[in-house]
């Protein structure tokens, strides 16, 4: 048995062209007027389909460019990440770092114990973690920390005297601060007799 299939609806075709299909001629009854010619020029783009294409072209850098910044975004944000991560983890180290050293100041634990100690300073240092200089230098608030003053005639300015507690720098960013003592030079008497 064959199928059958529903009619087909009837499609009618108007051209509504105003140009003769076998010459190309323009029929002189449908010429437009002058006046709506040229307003229709003006709204018109100079070449169909060009304005489509700039603003897909235009809509393709933005989107090109927004992901570009997007990208290099996120790798910034994922370097910081790390970063804070490793800031994290020396921070947890220091005072393992500082009790290696009270017990190489103290004579405990023999030459294993130094041997350890070393290889920690150097993996840490392999991260970038550095020491700031503290002892014997003028103290700078901005990487020493007060812990005790006191006056000292042989110094014109105040100086870190004496290192309680070493401070660092992880790639430039302090860690720690250096704990220090200061001398500082002893204040002139303004009290005038008289």
């Amino acid at each position: 048995m064959a199928e059958q299939q529903p009619p087909r609806p009837s499609i009618r075709v108007e051209d509504k062209r105003h140009s003769s299909p076998v010459s190309g001629a323009v029929s002189p009854e449908t010429e437009i007027p002058e006046q709506e010619a040229s307003s229709e020029a003006e709204d018109a783009p100079s070449s169909p389909g060009t304005e489509p294409l700039h603003d897909y072209r235009d809509e393709a850098l933005r989107l090109r460019a927004e992901f570009d910044n997007y990208r290099k975004r996120m790798v910034r944000e994922q370097t910081a990440m790390a970063e804070r991560a490793a800031q994290r983890l020396v921070e947890a180290l220091l005072p393992v770092l500082d009790n290696f050293e009270a017990a190489l100041a103290h004579g405990e634990g023999g030459p294993g114990i130094a041997m350890v100690y070393k290889q920690l300073c150097a993996t840490l240092a392999d991260q970038g973690l550095e020491e700031i200089p503290a002892e014997g230098v003028p103290f700078d608030p901005v990487v020493h920390e007060a812990f005790e003053a006191h006056e000292d005639p042989e110094v014109s300015e105040p100086m870190s005297s004496t290192v309680m507690r070493r401070g660092y720098r992880l790639k430039g960013h302090i860690v720690r601060h250096a704990m220090v003592s200061v001398a500082r030079p002893p204040e002139a008497d303004e009290a005038v007799e008289g």
